[in-house]
């Protein structure tokens, strides 16, 4: 079965998102907290859970390439994932290690029949993953204390990956401050003061920083833009619609759920593709491919923490999400589905959050 089937190989028994996610599955709170515990494993069951994780953007963009080449896939964070890690060369080297013989307790464990010119350098460009994005978005670079190396904005330049900027400030003297920082390195940005990143307020009447009266078709015609995952002040779907497309920002990126879960229709993302003053603008979708959470349609009543076995661990960031095991099948298949009714809704692209979340396995799973 090939990465394709994997992902999409129920997707066609549904005929809109709207279908799949209000039919299909069932939304309810549970949020069980137990504490995290520390796991041991042998290191021949350890796997590499940054390749996992690059795995499942490459096999998105595969079918992009092959459906829709057009559609674009910004990665949220995760710059770790372009490069070879320490991590990843530690793992290897205890892989290597217990195929020769060696035992965990032996003092000499990670000494044994290997050589570490074998192993691939750290630092190395993971072409493959990188090629399978067109944009990065960095959260308070300026604001924070996230500055992307000039070396990792060097490689994606040599591979054409943009930048995009979300900063969260203290003050409007910074977040103005933040945005012609940005502006001056041609990296569009969304600016607010919100120190717990809501992203849950729009400026009534704003104008966008380097207003643009142009048509956007593309990331490099983008001079700014708006993010708005959540649309808790808003009474109705139709309100939130309506408030987003009073704006002239080049770039959207918004849930396509109202509430987590009322979906936006392919008549509301055409509405939202256009500016107030009538020209196009690009919209994006966000979607986590790490964390399920109950206010999602999917789902499904019955769920609970580790039932089934792949809902692992308790999300601290949100009280309404569980980690999955993201390489799991059945929640790749969920993820795929979701996927494609993004692209289905038409959507110009999709932002991936929860890349990071290799580290939750990466630090429960010592690897030493």
């Amino acid at each position: 079965m090939n990465k394709k089937i994997l992902f999409f190989a129920f997707a066609g028994i549904f005929a809109s998102a709207q279908a799949l996610f209000a039919q299909e599955f069932q939304g309810v709170r549970a949020n069980p907290d137990p504490l995290e515990e520390r796991i041991r494993l042998n290191p021949e069951y350890i796997p590499n859970y940054r390749e996992l994780m690059r795995n499942i953007v490459e096999t998105l963009k595969d079918y992009v390439r092959e459906t829709k080449p057009d559609f674009l896939i910004i990665a949220d964070g995760a710059t770790e994932l372009l490069t070879r890690g320490e991590w990843e060369n530690a793992l290897d080297e205890l892989h290597r290690a217990e195929a020769a013989g060696a035992k965990t307790e032996d003092e000499r464990y990670l000494l044994k029949l290997f050589s570490p010119e074998d192993l691939i350098p750290e630092g190395t460009p993971d072409r493959r993953y990188i090629q399978s994005l067109n944009a990065v978005l960095v959260t308070n670079a300026v604001c924070g204390k996230n500055a992307l190396p000039d070396k990792t904005k060097k490689l994606l330049n040599e591979f054409g990956v943009s930048l995009l900027g979300a900063e969260h400030c203290k003050t409007e003297k910074e977040k103005n401050n933040a945005l012609l920082s940005l502006a001056k390195q041609g990296i569009p940005a969304h600016t607010d003061t919100d120190a717990k990143g809501s992203f849950d307020f729009l400026p009534p009447d704003a104008v966008p920083f380097n207003e643009n009266v142009d048509n956007v078709l593309s990331l490099k015609d983008v001079k700014n833009m708006m993010i708005m995952t959540n649309s808790r002040r808003y009474a109705s779907k139709g309100e939130w619609v309506d408030a987003l497309s009073d704006t002239n920002y080049d770039l959207l990126i918004v849930d396509p759920f109202f509430k987590f879960s009322q979906p936006l229709t392919a008549e509301d993302v055409a509405r939202l593709r256009q500016k107030k003053i009538g020209a196009r603008r690009l919209v994006f979708a966000v979607l986590d491919v790490a964390v399920a959470e109950d206010t999602r349609p999917y789902w499904q009543s019955t769920w609970k923490l580790n039932d089934p076995a792949w809902l692992r661990f308790p999300d601290k960031e949100n009280s309404a999400g569980t980690v999955a095991d993201y390489w799991n099948s059945e929640w790749k298949r969920i993820v795929g589905i979701y996927f494609k009714s993004i692209m289905d809704m038409g959507y110009d692209g999709v932002v991936l959050k929860g890349l990071n979340r290799h580290k939750t396995f990466e630090r429960i799973i010592p690897i030493t």
